[in-house]
């Protein structure tokens, strides 16, 4: 939190720079459990998530009228589960289009947890940065910035990625328990999966 946590979580939603870059958003699908909305804007390379929509027992309808009425305007476009595109059995309309029919736009693909996780943490700790030409004992694979910062006010994300956890017994498991932080977790995949390709591997230097 001392690195990625920025701002005083009682300032009003849009003040300052909030205003200047482009909003963009990830959610997460649910209804018992919870509905979650990350609202982030990228600036000079750095994803800022300004704030977060966490509803529980809410319909897609109403949680697209929340985010259109969001202080910083709806976002550019909206990342989600592809399992979205998945028809209600009772209304016979997937929670995409509801979101589309709301006027939003949506973007999904699919990805596996692990590539999303990955893009995570590329951007909670870069691998390398540009060299310091002034510094001749400067390490080119030095840790970078972050490029991933939260403010203050979304606290189900700062929780849930303080506590995003794997299974205990099963050291060798890939895949994170899901007893609650992933929500928030995964509506930050979401995002993420949609705002940047996957890169190709290939020979390089290692670190």
């Amino acid at each position: 939190p001392a690195r990625h946590v920025y701002a005083d979580p009682s300032a009003p939603v849009g003040a300052q720079t909030e205003r200047r870059a482009t909003l963009i958003a990830g959610m997460d699908f649910g209804f018992r459990s919870p509905s979650v909305v990350l609202f982030a804007q990228l600036t000079d390379a750095i994803l800022r998530i300004v704030d977060e929509l966490v509803v529980t027992e809410t319909t897609v309808a109403r949680i697209a009228e929340r985010i259109r009425a969001h202080p910083l305007g709806p976002p550019a476009w909206l990342g989600v589960d592809p399992a979205g595109r998945q028809r209600s059995e009772q209304t016979g309309v997937s929670s995409i289009s509801v979101l589309r029919d709301a006027g939003l736009s949506v973007r999904w693909r699919r990805s596996g947890v692990q590539e999303g996780l990955g893009l995570i943490r590329a951007r909670l700790d870069p691998a390398s940065r540009a060299p310091d030409t002034n510094d001749p004992t400067h390490d080119l694979c030095e840790p970078a910035g972050a490029r991933l910062m939260v403010h203050a006010r979304c606290t189900t994300l700062i929780e849930s990625m303080a506590t995003y956890h794997y299974p205990e017994k099963r050291p060798d498991s890939l895949d994170p328990v899901k007893d609650g932080p992933d929500h928030a977790v995964d509506a930050l995949r979401y995002l993420l999966i949609n705002l940047e390709r996957p890169r190709k591997a290939g020979r390089g230097r290692y670190c």
